[in-house]
């Protein structure tokens, strides 16, 4: 969390003020570029080692020069190289099956380099590499300034966990000098920030035991009862902290005048697994779409599977999903859980194929929620158990 500290959250206090006081004042671009580089790095500095940052600004430099390059289509093949060269290194970071892989001389090669890099906001770097790789391959990008593209990268408000920024929306409003309107969003801002601190530093503490444990609650409720309650529980409790930390993230963001997109548009009320992951780290599931849905979608109608379209869809939600499920961890259960969205959602496709969307009815409308909400509180059991876990749970409820 950005404020584990009183020391870091004057720190960051008044760095912001600065910057909002320069942004207002210089109008140069420039020194505000610079002015954030500088915050960036002395606030990140307090969550990742120096050395952690060194290395992955040695990534994002070779990343902006293959940017370069891809935008004026010199050495296409390059958007590949790279994008694999991401893939492996973020899986080599993160998963010790590849690591095994690679035998040992290469693991000792990368354990004195990329191995030391902390997993802390390491993969929404690289996503925002993929996005500046890709776009830049596209030609869709209106800014390619050096330093823009370094505070985008590593934009200390949401350098762990969010919200995933596009680059022009970034570089639009850290341009942006309307003193009117940047002071109502520094008091938005803060409006902001208390309402994600209130909801991880009071609510979450009061659930989180019994949320991510449903053992504690084994000898008042039982097997059935404590299963059910915790998974209730964590549904509850996982929503509430993500997304009081994306508030303070956003409402850090706005402060400094940058407005960054938004992350949940309360989930739980959707009617259907598809609508929930428009609602749900929004940023996420949009950049799976662009960047992982659509491509297999893609690739797939190039081969001769392309003549049965239902088995298209089916495999791409399989495979966007199973990416999921691996970006957010290396074990099975996380497997699993990105497998149980990719049916729920290949089944919701197949079921509403070809067939004209309706208005709901009332009762319609509270079944679909009550319906969704329970597929995705199964789900979380997959995402919050390891499988020695869940084999231990289904073993005591059956």
């Amino acid at each position: 969390m950005l404020f584990a500290s009183y020391s870091l959250f004057f720190e960051i206090l008044f760095f912001v003020l600065l910057f909002v006081a320069g942004k207002w004042c210089l109008k140069n671009s420039w020194v505000n570029d610079v002015l954030l580089v500088g915050g960036n790095i002395l606030i990140l500095l307090h969550i990742v080692s120096w050395r952690s940052l060194f290395l992955l600004s040695l990534l994002a430099l070779l990343a902006y020069g293959a940017g370069l390059l891809l935008h004026k289509r010199k050495l296409k093949w390059l958007l590949g190289v790279m994008l694999a060269l991401l893939i492996l290194l973020f899986s080599v970071r993160n998963y010790p099956l590849v690591q095994s892989w690679l035998g040992r001389w290469w693991t000792d090669l990368l354990s004195k380099h990329f191995l030391s890099v902390e997993k802390i906001g390491l993969s929404y770097i690289l996503f925002r590499i993929i996005h500046w790789l890709v776009e830049s391959y596209r030609g869709t990008l209106r800014s390619r300034n050096f330093l823009t593209y370094l505070n985008y990268l590593f934009f200390f408000p949401t350098f762990m966990a969010g919200p995933i920024d596009t680059l022009n929306n970034f570089h639009y409003w850290l341009t942006t000098t309307r003193v009117r309107f940047n002071l109502r969003m520094l008091l938005a801002g803060i409006g902001r920030i208390f309402i994600g601190a209130l909801k991880t530093l009071l609510i979450v503490p009061l659930i989180k035991p019994f949320a991510i444990d449903y053992q504690i609650l084994m000898p008042q409720m039982g097997v059935w009862g404590a299963v059910i309650s915790a998974a209730l529980l964590y549904s509850l409790y996982i929503y509430i902290d993500f997304s009081g930390y994306c508030d303070m993230a956003i409402g850090m963001a706005y402060m400094m005048g940058i407005r960054t997109p938004e992350n949940f548009n309360n989930p739980y009320f959707s009617t259907n697994i598809s609508e929930f992951w428009k609602r749900w780290h929004i940023t996420f599931s949009t950049f799976l779409k662009i960047y992982v849905f659509k491509p297999v979608i893609t690739l797939l109608n190039r081969l001769p599977i392309a003549r049965w379209r239902m088995l298209v869809s089916v495999t791409a939600y399989l495979v966007t999903f199973l990416v999921c499920g691996l970006w957010h961890g290396s074990t099975v259960n996380f497997v699993l859980w990105g497998l149980w969205h990719g049916i729920g959602l290949s089944v919701y496709k197949i079921f509403t194929y070809k067939k004209t969307a309706k208005p709901l009815t009332l009762p319609r409308k509270i079944a679909g929620i009550g319906g969704t909400f329970l597929f995705v509180t199964v789900g979380w059991i997959f995402f919050n158990y390891p499988i020695d876990n869940l084999l231990t749970m289904f073993k005591l409820l059956f």
